[in-house]
């Protein structure tokens, strides 16, 4: 990791291309156009939840009251893919007006629709399998199909309309024309594609340790650079089939699947235990300013461990001591590789803390083991973050140098 002293720094500048730049923030801006749907699901999911027959449903003269609980959460689920095209679309207008953004967030729903309806031509639902009042989740390509007709659609409008100044019909005369020819190509190669992603799911289930393990550390990799929605959304939503027409980890959990919840499961300890664990150990190695950096540390250490929101204690040490944010991506890897090697499978509609912990206890498998792997990993965190913070005199919250004294000097 470059130090502030480190004369690599302005050659990072020089080398990286302004091309790679550009791609990157379009990345970014991606990623951050999925979260926005994504944001929804914490409320819906626990409607949802609240809904089903171990629950509130369980209760005769309370059925309508599940039904419509269930019903208001289902709703978000079940029309994904459509809350993905119109987050993309958000996503990239960042820092324009609001008359500018709506153009292509309306670009954004009408080449969802038309790509959505194309589809379905060429891969038409079963009437006698039942199939035909199916949400569009549940259609071919699911919420995949929301995010290429996003995707198309931001690109269309920027060439069409703020680069080339074309009125706005005709941008919109040119988002339905272009997707409806990729409407047509996604329900030619669906066969295909369908194969591969039930190849890709299958793959990873039979060697769920491995599969579990490689995500996870991918997964925290990629949070300071904002990316890590991308693989996110692909094995939570789109990958692997459960029946139904259900696709991804998530809804597969909550659908009762027993194999469901490879890609979740890990991140309980560490959300839970893990991080709060490197919040005491951060907070144990600060010098001086204890109070003010406790405070800091402990409403994150909250956060993770209640609502398994893990950002604000992660982009405290990702940065200043990056070879510790590595430490703490294998140590999430080997957790997902962990529980999925001791048949364990839980879920959450928003992140692993213990609100979706709880909820989700009696439709999940082997949950208590969760407790088991979280209190070895509180004690590992503990020490490898104690241990590194001091052996490495690494810059974590609360030791970073007063503005009075040397780069190299502790704080």
């Amino acid at each position: 990791m470059p130090t502030a002293t480190a004369p690599s720094r302005p050659l990072d500048k020089e080398v990286r291309s302004p091309a790679s730049g550009a791609a990157t923030g379009r990345l970014r801006r991606m990623g951050q156009g999925l979260a926005l749907p994504i944001a929804a699901m914490p409320a819906a999911g626990l409607l949802l939840r609240l809904g089903q027959d171990d629950l509130i449903g369980r209760f005769d003269s309370w059925h309508r009251v599940a039904a419509m609980l269930s019903a208001a959460g289902g709703a978000v689920l079940d029309f994904l893919p459509l809350l993905f095209a119109a987050g993309i679309a958000l996503g990239t207008a960042r820092g324009r007006s609001v008359a500018d953004a709506a153009g292509p967030v309306l670009a954004a729903l009408i080449s969802y629709l038309v790509m959505a309806r194309v589809v379905l031509v060429w891969q038409p639902l079963d009437e006698d399998a039942g199939t035909t009042g199916m949400a569009p989740s549940r259609w071919p390509y699911g919420a995949l199909t929301g995010i290429l007709a996003g995707l198309l659609a931001v690109a269309v409008w920027r060439w069409a309309v703020d680069q080339r100044r074309l009125p706005a019909f005709v941008g919109y005369a040119v988002i339905l024309v272009c997707a409806l020819g990729c409407g047509a190509l996604l329900g030619f190669v669906y066969p295909w594609v369908d194969q591969a992603l039930t190849g890709f799911a299958e793959a990873i289930s039979s060697n769920a340790v491995l599969g579990g393990g490689l995500f996870g550390f991918v997964n925290r990799a990629l949070i300071p650079i904002g990316l890590h929605q991308i693989p996110n959304t692909l094995v939570w939503f789109v990958a692997g089939q459960c029946g139904g027409g259900t696709t991804g980890d998530i809804p597969c959990f909550f659908a009762h699947d027993p194999q469901a919840g490879l890609f979740m499961s890990g991140f309980f300890p560490v959300a839970i235990f893990g991080l709060p664990a490197a919040a005491l150990a951060m907070w144990h190695s600060t010098p001086r300013d204890r109070k003010a950096t406790g405070s800091l540390l402990l409403s994150g250490a909250l956060l993770s461990a209640a609502f398994g929101i893990t950002e604000p204690l992660e982009l405290s040490f990702a940065f200043t001591a990056f070879r510790l944010y590595c430490v703490h991506a294998v140590l999430t890897g080997l957790s997902l590789a962990i529980t999925n090697f001791f048949g364990v499978h839980a879920g959450f509609v928003f992140s692993a803390g213990l609100l979706d912990l709880g909820f989700n206890w009696s439709i999940s498998t082997r949950p208590a083991l969760l407790l088991v792997v979280g209190a070895v990993y509180a004690v590992i965190y503990y020490v490898l973050f104690r241990f590194a913070i001091s052996r490495f005199d690494l810059a974590t919250p609360g030791r970073t140098p007063r503005a009075n004294e040397p780069a190299g000097e502790p704080s």
